[in-house]
């Protein structure tokens, strides 16, 4: 919606950690980053965007399948398929699972949650991915979603800008349409 609306504009969107978004807004090579969990707000502009809550995929034949919610130290024990080791949940879960002095057993790594979800669905592994992307997927595909009892697998996102008022047009323009979709989310389209 907001590039139809914006046909001058171009986007350079790219997933990496969140300490590597806020380093690239203090330095000025982004305007806009989305973040997740508590950052330290000085010298930013922090607005409230909204929950990202993760969750295990399994195949419907898998053992998993039928439970109603489930730890994510439960999970591994099992085969994962995880996406690219840099990306930010990746890091993020073998953190977790470093914590508790285990290691996610990674089967695959893939790009995007679409091809998890499609591994997922072929029953060669489970995986952890954001609920949106899973409901999304669980239309198409036969997989099974479900919430992960974690305090932490729901992440706090806020968009993260230096000012918003010395941001262009445009820019304050794709804030508004970030958190209008909050408000409107039966088009999940940007």
């Amino acid at each position: 919606a907001f590039l139809a609306t914006h046909p001058d504009v171009d986007i350079d969107l790219c997933e990496r950690l969140s300490v590597d978004i806020i380093r690239a807004v203090a330095d000025g090579s982004t305007d806009i980053g989305i973040v997740a969990g508590e950052i330290n707000a000085d010298g930013f502009e922090i607005i409230p965007y909204r929950d990202d809550k993760l969750v295990l995929v399994t195949a419907p034949t898998h053992e998993l399948s039928n439970r109603s919610e489930i730890s994510f130290i439960e999970t591994l024990s099992y085969d994962h398929v995880c996406l690219h080791d840099r990306s930010a949940i990746s890091v993020f879960l073998s953190q977790i699972a470093n914590l508790h002095q285990r290691q996610l057993r990674t089967r695959i790594r893939v790009g995007n949650f679409d091809a998890a979800c499609r591994i997922i669905e072929a029953s060669v592994a489970v995986g952890i991915v954001p609920e949106s992307s899973a409901l999304r997927f669980a239309q198409s595909m036969h997989i099974q979603v479900i919430p992960l009892t974690d305090p932490w697998a729901v992440r706090k996102l806020s968009i993260c800008v230096k000012s918003v008022d010395q941001l262009p047009p445009f820019g304050r323009d794709l804030i508004d349409v970030l958190l209008d979709d909050l408000e409107n989310p039966a088009d999940e389209s940007l």
